[in-house]
């Protein structure tokens, strides 16, 4: 039997969500006890540390309307016991030949076309590079499927569409001398780079892990230990995608008081941030709490305050226009 995985972690959590809404309830061990197995093993699939067992994701799948599942089909790789890459499965394949047979066609023209990209993995740290990383470091992932080296980074559709076009696709032109595929989907964008050269200077050169991370990551060692204004680039890249500006409207304040956030599930990054503002003399708080689903612990640093906020712009600062556009009157 064949077990199942999904390429990005937000299409796997969007099925695992469209199925407790088909089944009508709210509750996911009432969802593990559907497929034959616990909430804890449904929090490893939904989560990619497990792969779904073929026969617990059909049963899933068949409660879906055929358009859904079509979608959901172009969104996962089959593996064997082995971990050796199998596209398609008799049990999938014949729920809908069709759309497998176009994924088969599509991956085969990605891996024509691919170009042999030739750029220097260890090319010296630079502004630019920095901020790839930072972006990499809250929202990418990486992994290898067969012969195919996937580097991905999502984002909110309506966030983040601009600065990918704008500024990160710039980025990777000139740096990689790759062109990334930027698929947008309701909600969410795609920005992926295939590249075998790419994915080694992540996991190889930065140490990087592959699949899923945001629990281990942290900023390379390598940048910490170089001069400052690569680091700011790299927190500057963070702070892009995964941060936040909020601006607190209520009468007990004379006017707008502003904060900026920044929100990740490691808790290494959040204290290495934590002490990298420590030494640039920028006050803030730290915050532990649940995400939406109330099923894991997410961090936040909060930089609080007119002044502890021009520190941070003037220190690290912003080049994603929706915070820039935000604090353009404030500054």
């Amino acid at each position: 039997m064949y077990r199942i995985l999904f390429l990005n972690k937000k299409d796997c959590s969007d099925f695992f969500s469209e199925v407790r809404n088909k089944l009508n309830i709210q509750n996911w061990k009432k969802v593990g006890e559907f497929i034959g197995t616990n909430k804890s093993m449904i929090d490893n699939y939904k989560q990619r540390k497990i792969c779904l067992p073929e026969n617990r994701f059909e049963k899933m799948l068949n409660l879906l309307d055929e358009n859904r599942k079509k979608y959901f089909l172009e969104l996962i790789e089959k593996r064997d016991n082995n971990w050796g890459q199998v596209i398609g499965g008799k049990n999938a394949y014949s729920i809908n030949k069709k759309e497998f047979d176009k994924g088969r066609k599509k991956a085969a023209r990605i891996r024509k076309k691919q170009v042999k990209y030739n750029f220097d993995i260890n090319m010296p740290l630079s502004n630019e590079l920095c901020e790839f990383i930072g972006v990499f470091i809250g929202d990418g992932f990486t992994n290898k499927y067969g012969n195919l080296y996937h580097v991905e980074i999502t984002g909110d559709r309506n966030l983040d569409l601009d600065y990918y076009n704008n500024q990160l696709k710039l980025i990777c032109q000139k740096l990689f001398n790759i062109n990334p595929h930027i698929y947008e989907r309701k909600g969410y964008v795609r920005f992926i780079l295939y590249s075998k050269r790419l994915f080694e200077m992540l996991t190889k050169r930065f140490s990087i892990p592959t699949g899923v991370k945001c629990y281990k990551i942290v900023i390379p060692e390598e940048i910490l230990k170089a001069e400052k204004k690569f680091l700011n680039s790299t927190l500057k890249g963070m702070f892009n995608t995964d941060g936040g500006i909020g601006f607190d409207r209520r009468k007990s304040y004379k006017k707008p008081y502003i904060r900026v956030n920044y929100t990740s599930a490691s808790e290494k990054l959040i204290k290495q941030l934590h002490e990298i503002l420590l030494k640039y003399s920028i006050k803030h708080s730290i915050h532990k709490k649940k995400n939406m689903n109330n099923e894991k612990v997410v961090y936040m640093i909060q930089i609080n305050g007119t002044e502890n906020v021009k520190k941070f712009i003037l220190k690290i600062g912003f080049s994603n226009n929706r915070h820039l556009n935000k604090i353009k009157n404030f500054l």
